[in-house]
C-alpha cells in the first residue's frame, strides 16, 4: 500500500466525553488520558482464555503454527520446533468463578510450553495467530504470565512481514529478584538491512518493571494510530513510537521459544517452562471489504457518537491475587447486545451466555476506506 493511502484509512478521531448509552452499533473507542481525542476502531475480537476449553484452536479464532527452523536459520545455538502439543487450554475448573485450581494444575489459561529438554539441536516451543489477518490499526492488549524458567522469549506482536512489525518480547534472563523488563520493538526496512536487528534504528527500547512479570498475570496493550504506536503495561502508559509505522494489515501473534542465542533468548531452560495468556482483546479496524464497508454500513448506517462504546481501561494487574475476583475484566462480547454485527467465538464467550459464530479460516484482505462524512 502506497503512503498516499493514509488520507482515507477507517479511523475516526471524536474530542468528546465518554458515549453512555451505546450499544457498540458505531464501534469502540480509546483515548490517552491525556489527551481529549478518541481512536474509534470497528472490529472486536476477544477470547477468555480463564473459561476456554478447546483443542480446536479455529473455533475460537486463532489457528496454531506447526514447523521448525534449523539452526542454520534460527540465528542460535539450536533450532526451534514449535509443536501443536505444547499449546495447551487449561481453565479453570469451575467455569463459572475467576479464580480457584485449573484443569489440568498450575495457572489458569492459555499455556505456550517451551520444553528443556532439547534433543537432535532443536529446542521445543510453542506459535498461535489468529485467523484473522486483517487488522489495521487497534487498541491490542493481552493478560500474561511469563515464564519464571531463565532462557526463553515470550512475545505478543502485530505482524505482516518482516518489515513491519510491532513487538513486545520478554526475555525471561532479564528478570531478576524484584523487577523485569519488556523489549518494545518495531520491526522496519531498517532493522532488515540489519539482520533482522532493530537496535539502533530508534525503535527498540528495552522498558524496565517495577514487578517480576513471571510472578503474576499483568496486562500488556499496544495501541497502533496512523502516527505513532503507544505500549501500556496494567493501562500505565510506557512509551511511544513515532517513526515507520506500519501501513499494510495483518495478524496477532503469541508465542514462547528459545534458540540458545546469548544476545536474545538465552537457555536453553533447565526444565519444561510455560507462558501463560489470560485473554486477549483486539479493538481494530479491518482491511477486508465485506467487514469494514458492508457489515459495518448495515449496524451504522450514520455514524452516531452515542453509539460508539468506550473501551474500559484495565488499571490493575488482572490477576486471582488482587482478589476473588481480581482475575476478572470486562469484554463486551460477554454483555448482551454489545457486539452487533461482529464476529465472535465459541469457547469462553459461550459460557457466559453471549451468541457465537465460529470462523476456521483467514480472512483475505483488501485496502478501504471509511471516513466520517
Amino acid at each position: 500500500m502506497s503512503s498516499n493511502a493514509w488520507g482515507a484509512l477507517p479511523w475516526l478521531l471524536l474530542a468528546m466525553t465518554r458515549f453512555s448509552n451505546a450499544a457498540c452499533e458505531c464501534g469502540y473507542s480509546i483515548n490517552k488520558t491525556s489527551d481529549s481525542q478518541y481512536a474509534v476502531f470497528t472490529e472486536v475480537h476477544e477470547n477468555d482464555f480463564l473459561h476456554t476449553s478447546t483443542e480446536d484452536y479455529n473455533e475460537i479464532g486463532w489457528q496454531a503454527q506447526v514447523y521448525n527452523v534449523t539452526t542454520a536459520h534460527s540465528r542460535g545455538a539450536y533450532g526451534k520446533d514449535m509443536e501443536l502439543g505444547n499449546i495447551v487450554a487449561n481453565p479453570l475448573k469451575d467455569s463459572k468463578t475467576w479464580s480457584g485450581d485449573s484443569k489440568h494444575g498450575g495457572d489458569a489459561g492459555l499455556q505456550l510450553w517451551v520444553r528443556g529438554e532439547h534433543q537432535d539441536g532443536f529446542i521445543r516451543g510453542a506459535e498461535i495467530v489468529t485467523a484473522r489477518n486483517d487488522s489495521l490499526l487497534g487498541s491490542f492488549r493481552v493478560g500474561l504470565k511469563l515464564a519464571n524458567s531463565s532462557g526463553t522469549c515470550g512475545a505478543f506482536f502485530y505482524f505482516h512481514n518482516d518489515s513491519q512489525e510491532i513487538d513486545l518480547e520478554f526475555l525471561s534472563h532479564q528478570f531478576n529478584q524484584s523487577q523485569g523488563a519488556v523489549n518494545l520493538v518495531l520491526q522496519s526496512l531498517d532493522s532488515v538491512s540489519k539482520g533482522y536487528d532493530a537496535a539502533g534504528t530508534g525503535l527498540f527500547r528495552t522498558q524496565h518493571l517495577p514487578f517480576r512479570p513471571d510472578e503474576k498475570f499483568h496486562e500488556y496493550r499496544f495501541d497502533w494510530l496512523t502516527d505513532r504506536v503507544s505500549f501500556y503495561v496494567d493501562g500505565v502508559f510506557l512509551y511511544d513510537m513515532t517513526e515507520k509505522i506500519p501501513v499494510e494489515g495483518g495478524s496477532i501473534f503469541l508465542n514462547h521459544w528459545s534458540n540458545g542465542d546469548p544476545s536474545w533468548s538465552a537457555g536453553p531452560p533447565d526444565q519444561d517452562t510455560a507462558m501463560t495468556v489470560s485473554y486477549m482483546k483486539a479493538y481494530f479496524n479491518s482491511t477486508d471489504t465485506e467487514r469494514s464497508q458492508n457489515a459495518y454500513k448495515k449496524r451504522c448506517p450514520v455514524f452516531d457518537p452515542a453509539k460508539v462504546c468506550v473501551i474500559p481501561s484495565q488499571m490493575t494487574p488482572p490477576d486471582a491475587s488482587e482478589g476473588t475476583d481480581g482475575a476478572k475484566t470486562y469484554f463486551f462480547s460477554q454483555e448482551k447486545g454489545m457486539t452487533p454485527g461482529q464476529i465472535t467465538y465459541s469457547g469462553a464467550a459461550s459460557l457466559f451466555g453471549a451468541n457465537t459464530l465460529s470462523i476456521a479460516v483467514p480472512i483475505l484482505v483488501t485496502l478501504i476506506s471509511l471516513m466520517l462524512a
